[in-house]
């Protein structure tokens, strides 16, 4: 019998790029340039990650939405030595990341590696900041959930957070509907976890259904600047930029971190 393998994921979020690498982030203070410090989380991913299975790139893509950002992250993301599958967040122009992102990078949105199955999900909607879930996406998870074997499990991955992160202001910005999605969720229990962005700082947690079934939920903090949590208002953390590690396991158990890039 074959062997199950482990799989191993990075994620980044929230790179807040703009069309030049000189360009400062304009909503803090700090001397903070997105794109390099994308370059730099990539550069070192590259070196110390090349047996992983894929990179999750977790929306937020663009803060200047233009096609000459688009471009510029397209050339980061294809010098890239392993897999890279993106899903858009409330910053994206999703018509212009598709034109200027490769298709390799969108395409499929359902992918499976090893025993797990990867569901890439478009929380975005135009001029909106907060979450949304469409009736086609989730009549499309039903149907591949449907197909999935009872020894195989799933990770959803999205741009906005489905639990509150008890910040107030990034609260209201959250997946809407949250109650009818973790209801929708409790019909699939091979369905373990689900990872996000949007919300700039980490976050661990469970959602628990009365039955005693726990879903993990795992927000992973920015690659561009962290903002300070458990606050009413928006206030910054720091700016080291971060990335997330996962390692999937045959059984169904998930083992993750953050990590920070020192700047």
């Amino acid at each position: 019998m074959t062997e199950t393998p482990l799989v191993q994921l990075l994620q980044i979020t929230d790179t807040h790029c703009y069309a030049s690498d000189s360009s400062r982030l304009e909503w803090t203070t700090e001397p903070l340039l997105p794109n390099l410090q994308l370059q730099q989380v990539l550069q070192y991913l590259s070196s110390h990650y090349r047996d992983y299975n894929a990179l999750l790139v977790t929306g937020d893509l663009a803060q200047q939405e233009v096609p000459e950002t688009y471009q510029r992250l397209n050339q980061r993301l294809k010098a890239f030595p392993i897999p890279v599958h993106v899903i858009p967040g409330n910053h994206d122009t999703v018509s212009l990341a598709h034109t200027y992102l490769e298709e390799r990078f969108w395409a499929p949105s359902f992918m499976q590696y090893g025993a797990w199955h990867i569901l890439m999900l478009d929380t975005s909607r135009a001029n909106k900041p907060d979450g949304h879930l469409s009736s086609e996406q989730y009549q499309k998870l039903a149907e591949y959930l449907a197909q999935i074997p009872e020894d195989e499990f799933a990770v959803i991955v999205m741009h906005h957070h489905p639990m509150i992160i008890h910040s107030a202001w990034m609260d209201g910005m959250g997946l809407q509907n949250a109650a009818y999605f973790w209801q929708w969720v409790e019909q699939y229990p091979c369905i373990q976890a689900i990872l996000h962005g949007h919300i700039h700082q980490e976050f661990n947690a469970h959602y628990h259904y009365p039955s005693g079934r726990g879903v993990a939920v795992y927000g992973t903090p920015s690659t561009s600047v962290q903002l300070k949590p458990l606050t009413p208002n928006i206030v910054i953390d720091h700016s080291n930029p971060a990335w997330r590690t996962l390692q999937l396991h045959p059984n169904g158990s998930i083992s993750t971190r953050v990590h920070y890039l020192p700047i």
